[in-house]
């Protein structure tokens, strides 16, 4: 089983064929890198996908092998023609050695901000990196791939260290979660859209809270259709960690998720609501606030509290 760094083109220079094919996780070789695939890449193997963007070298996808066929075997599937339109299907001739890979779509992922192969990149995954004296960077960079044959293979450290880089959802704390879950966590294909759109894990979150507590933490409210994971602090100001982290987070009901997403309520170091003077009283009395409510919190979410109550409340 080997993992690999691969060099693509840009379609733009691919006689207008874009391959891979991002839209359907898929990717088509021939010759020597056919080859390379059809006999040395297996399922659950990596392909990391980086081409030049202006001035830099970066990884814009990746994804998890599901399965490699040759082409001529996968034209003989009537569900593979009908579902898949990379450019390798489609071509009447078949070459020596072409075949196509398919990523696991629940695996797999386009990444929003890509990340630069850069020295310290290459210094981090222990990859050979000699420039010379007259050669940019990127230059360098890019004669290294090609030097390759345009694939790097990489080992499973190595592995490891780019998936924690593009990939939050495998880093040491989501395993964690999902083995405190006591439950493989897997993404549909709407859920797999907003990892898409850089929202990883909100439902993930939802679904772990979902699992310690069932209702609303002020009004009691239990129907999961109406709750709202809360981060208590925001999604825009935490760490991946913090955003996957189960006591970073309340569920509430609508009402409340708004009031305390928009900071005019929080809660002392007891639990205890604080209420901005922002609110008027028929205000609360129709969003169903008042000074007596509490939630439950342990000392890690009083940390995250803590941080709410400074940064986001608004006292009037």
């Amino acid at each position: 089983m080997t993992s690999y760094l691969i060099q693509y083109i840009d379609l733009k220079d691919n006689e207008g064929e874009e391959d891979p094919l991002f839209s359907e996780y898929t990717y088509g070789d021939k010759g020597n890198r056919g080859n390379t695939l059809k006999t040395q890449v297996l399922k659950g193997d990596f392909l990391f996908f980086n081409r030049s963007i202006e001035d830099k070298v970066c990884i814009t996808a990746f994804y998890e092998v599901v399965e490699v066929l040759e082409i001529q075997k996968a034209k003989m599937d009537n569900s593979i023609m009908r579902n898949y339109r990379n450019p390798h299907l489609l071509r009447n001739n078949v070459q020596e050695n072409e075949v196509i890979v398919f990523g696991n779509p629940d695996k797999s992922m386009i990444l929003d901000t890509p990340l630069e192969v850069n020295m310290a990149l290459l210094e981090e995954l222990s990859i050979e990196f000699k420039p010379s004296p007259n050669q940019t960077e990127k230059a360098a960079i890019s004669s290294k791939l090609k030097n390759y044959g345009r694939f790097i293979p990489l080992g499973d450290s190595q592995v490891n260290i780019l998936l924690e880089k593009v990939n939050p959802l495998h880093t040491a704390s989501f395993l964690k979660l999902q083995k405190d879950l006591g439950t493989s966590i897997v993404l549909d294909k709407t859920e797999k859209d907003s990892v898409v759109k850089a929202r990883i894990g909100q439902s993930i979150f939802k679904r772990t809270l979902l699992a310690i507590e069932k209702k609303c933490g002020l009004c009691g409210v239990s129907d999961e259709r109406l709750l709202v994971a809360s981060h208590i602090k925001p999604w825009s100001h935490s760490t991946h960690k913090e955003r996957l982290d189960v006591d970073n987070g309340l569920l509430l009901c609508p009402n409340h998720d708004a009031l305390f997403d928009k900071g005019y309520i929080s809660f002392d170091v007891d639990g205890m609501i604080a209420i901005s003077d922002g609110l008027d009283e028929v205000t609360k009395v129709f969003l169903n606030v008042n000074e007596s409510m509490n939630i439950r919190m342990n000392q890690s979410q009083q940390e995250y509290m803590k941080w709410h109550r400074e940064n986001v409340f608004k006292f009037e």
